[in-house]
């Protein structure tokens, strides 16, 4: 892959193949008879070489991920690994507890454990191939009220619907989209607010999706701004013109379905002599991303004692620059996809994303300021949603 060294494409394929190893072996001393043990073993590493090349035809030829419109090899690359390699990553530390359990003659649990291991790593492997089949198509509804001290008691009970991260790209056609606009209308929202990465990379995967996106009505309008992925930096250009003209050309077809968007701007609203100003930055990125998001700008215009609502790609941006140093009471974001994987249990939700972005979903407080993440609608990388489903957010807004 471009930009990734040769010692680390090394140290992966090592690390792929000790995680294969140690498994085998784990599933090995489970099995007692020896024909057994030697037809398992040639499927496996037969199925483990046909795996682990794609793996390798795949960084040998980054331009099939890197130069196309097409995410269809892409996906495939990535669904196929997560599904081989995380269940086997969990047999393989197993494994190495189970040895270290034979060193103390503990043989009879360190069988224990490699059975129960088997066990849950099978159902782990079921579990992501349900949310590569269905579960990112599985349309998930939060209605989440937000009670906030500055906002005037005649704007109580006003209803948004944030959106976020469709990466249009990842859908074969509009029939989901369209089913996410007809649950969007269906709660009659003031506000449609959407918090970036209309695409992966190119405007052309908009192309079939436009009148699903025209589609969805709000009475007091409709708010976009950009994602990282908005603006091209992920694939190969052969020049900078083709670059531009890309990102114009998808700016202006989010803007003719019907969204204003809002590049380091904000636009004001009046409801029942209340104004309301929406303010959108651009993409707030991590390094050695740009940064494109300037709030300062963004704030320009905007009136001292008005009701603020921010959009904000990046939830790290809220964290670094809203909080304590502005005025905005809400502030909403997405891009982090709650990790498209996690664990929901007793209402206890827990996603891995937590251990890179402190803010990775759901409502969060920080005095009298708020931030709401939104998990996404559509999916990159890994084609699939395991236990965090595709979100539609249904925010009312209630004055304390």
């Amino acid at each position: 892959m471009r930009g990734i060294p040769g010692s680390g494409v090394f140290i992966f394929f090592a690390l792929v193949f000790v995680v294969e190893l140690f498994a085998f072996l784990a599933i090995r001393l489970l099995l007692d008879q020896s024909g057994l043990k030697r037809r398992a073993g040639i499927a496996y590493w037969i199925l483990s070489a046909v795996l682990f090349g794609i793996l390798i035809f795949a960084f040998l030829n980054p331009e099939k991920i890197r130069e196309t419109t097409n995410y269809q090899f892409f996906y495939f690359v990535i669904s196929v690994s997560f599904l081989n390699l995380i269940p086997k990553l969990l047999l393989s530390v197993s494994f190495i507890i189970s040895l270290l359990l034979r060193l103390f003659r503990a043989k009879y649990y360190a069988k224990v454990l490699l059975m129960s291991a088997s066990i849950l790593s099978l159902g782990l492997m079921i579990n992501i191939g349900y949310g590569i089949a269905f579960g990112r198509k599985s349309l998930r509804v939060v209605e989440q009220d937000v009670y906030l001290n500055d906002l005037p008691k005649s704007l109580d009970k006003m209803v948004l619907v944030q959106i976020s991260d469709f990466h249009l790209g990842s859908f074969e056609d509009a029939s989901f989209l369209r089913r996410a606009t007809e649950k969007i209308n269906g709660f009659n929202p003031q506000l449609i607010l959407f918090t970036g990465d209309m695409v992966n990379n190119y405007y052309q995967e908009m192309i079939g999706f436009e009148k699903a996106l025209a589609d969805m009505k709000a009475s007091l309008g409709k708010f976009a701004i950009l994602g990282n992925h908005d603006y091209g930096d992920y694939t190969n250009w052969q020049d900078t013109e083709l670059k531009a003209l890309n990102h114009q050309t998808l700016v202006n077809k989010i803007e003719t379905a019907g969204f204003l968007l809002l590049l380091n701007e904000s636009a004001e609203i009046a409801m029942d002599n209340q104004v309301i100003e929406v303010i959108g930055v651009e993409n707030w990125g991590h390094r050695p991303f740009p940064q494109y998001a300037d709030l300062d700008q963004a704030l320009e215009n905007t009136q001292t004692e008005s009701f603020k609502i921010l959009l904000t790609h990046d939830p790290a941006h809220w964290e670094d620059q809203v909080i304590g140093k502005t005025d905005i009471s809400l502030a909403l974001s997405g891009h982090t996809h709650a990790a498209q994987s996690g664990v929901q249990f007793a209402g206890i939700e827990f996603s891995p994303m937590y251990f890179v972005q402190k803010y990775w979903g759901g409502l969060y407080q920080e005095q009298d300021q708020y931030l709401y993440v939104n998990r996404g609608l559509g999916c990159v990388g890994l084609l699939g949603r395991i236990e965090m489903n595709p979100e539609i957010t249904v925010l009312t807004l209630r004055s304390k």
